[in-house]
């Protein structure tokens, strides 16, 4: 074995081989790094394999932009519902701490910030959004998350942006009630939220009246929570068919108001960034990002809901 070894002709054999090793090895860690990661559905629901708990589980996506654009900057998409576990809440508090900026979501002008933990004056959707939260057990998003942090930006339309970027759109309330209602019998879409689980016998044994009068009991909530995460984990369905081809105020209009932010941040030197906005705003920013040269580098779960 040695004596072949000693053969010149062998030994180039030898070299020749543990070149293409190395070459293969260099190539396949090139192609590995740049092989597209494909963006993830904007929730999902998964069973633990111990407990047999299920979770509805929320997307933090990271992009990473290269040199070549001048400012190497990450940016990570940190998907929010907004009614989840208060530990849910509290983890984000805890990940947004580290960013440069937080560029996040709140239709208002920026000055008026919810208090943590504190006496609220409710609209009327904070006021179904408490009672939802009430019915299935969870925290309010607005409840929890410190919107006062140093390093959180605002990055969303004025109350009085929405409703001009609403009438450009012909998007009166009676238009987008009647859109919903059109769309409640599409039997395309039913068939798809079915294939996602939301369906009405989830339901079966649940008394709306007896729940508003006593509250729901521990599998009641469970119950309620599971075909509440069906219909979420399905409502990237809805959000389409609404977007359509013109787009939707409420996804489009915000959504470059985000990326201006964004811009303006990079722009000031900022290369750690979060986008802390609900997720059904992922697929618009998602291609909006790959436009400007971002791409997808990782993709974490985080835990919203238990059931």
């Amino acid at each position: 074995m040695l004596e072949k070894i000693k053969d010149p002709r062998t030994k180039t054999w030898s070299i020749i081989l543990l070149s293409l090793l190395v070459v293969i090895g260099v190539v396949g860690y090139l192609v590995e790094g740049k092989r597209e990661i494909s963006l993830p559905p904007v929730l999902r629901i998964t069973v633990d394999s111990d407990s047999k708990r299920e979770h509805l589980e929320v997307p933090l996506v990271r992009y990473q932009r290269s040199q070549s654009y001048g400012d190497a900057a990450t940016v990570d998409f940190v998907g929010a519902v907004h009614l989840g576990e208060r530990s849910y809440y509290e983890d984000l508090n805890r990940r947004l701490k580290v960013y440069d900026v937080v560029l996040y979501e709140l239709v208002s002008d920026g000055e008026h910030l919810p208090v943590q933990n504190g006496e609220s004056t409710d609209s009327i959707l904070g006021t179904v959004q408490r009672a939802m939260c009430n019915l299935l057990g969870l925290a309010f998003q607005l409840d929890v998350i410190n919107y006062r942090a140093k390093n959180f930006v605002h990055a969303d339309l004025s109350p009085e942006e929405l409703r001009d970027a609403m009438q450009a759109r012909g998007e009166t309330l009676p238009q987008l009630l009647m859109k919903l209602i059109k769309l409640s019998m599409d039997p395309e879409l039913q068939r798809t939220l079915e294939a996602k689980g939301y369906k009405d016998a989830s339901l079966e044994g649940i008394n709306p009246l007896l729940i508003l009068l006593r509250g729901p009991t521990p599998q009641e909530r469970l119950v309620l929570r599971r075909f509440m995460a069906q219909g979420l984990v399905g409502s990237d369905t809805v959000l389409k068919a609404l977007e359509g081809e013109r787009g939707f105020s409420l996804i489009t209009d915000r959504n470059a108001e985000v990326m201006a932010v964004l811009n303006k941040e990079t722009a000031a030197g900022r290369r750690s960034l979060a986008i802390f906005y609900g997720v059904g705003h992922l697929p618009d920013l998602h291609e909006r990002l790959v436009k400007q040269g971002y791409r997808i580098t990782q993709i974490e779960w985080m835990n919203a809901w238990n059931m």
